[in-house]
């Protein structure tokens, strides 16, 4: 199954989300509770948690950072 092009955008920023807050999540869990017992439940509440955030964020800020680059850059 294909997803049309015209959501190609809303696809790559919620991807670019989910690809950045999951391993995110996965270190700061890590680093500040540690591996021990509750890990796996931390890590899956803060990468839930993570993912909410973000992928709205993206939806939004990734599409400015393009434009703001195309203005700035040289073709």
């Amino acid at each position: 199954m294909k997803i049309k092009k015209k959501y190609r955008n809303i696809v790559f920023s919620c991807l670019a989300a989910v690809f950045i807050s999951v391993p995110i999540a996965f270190v700061m869990v890590a680093i500040n509770y540690g591996f021990r017992a509750g890990f796996l439940m931390a890590f899956l509440k803060s990468a839930l948690a993570g993912t909410a955030i973000s992928v709205p964020l993206a939806n939004v800020f990734i599409p400015l950072a393009e434009k703001i680059v195309n203005r700035i850059v040289e073709e």
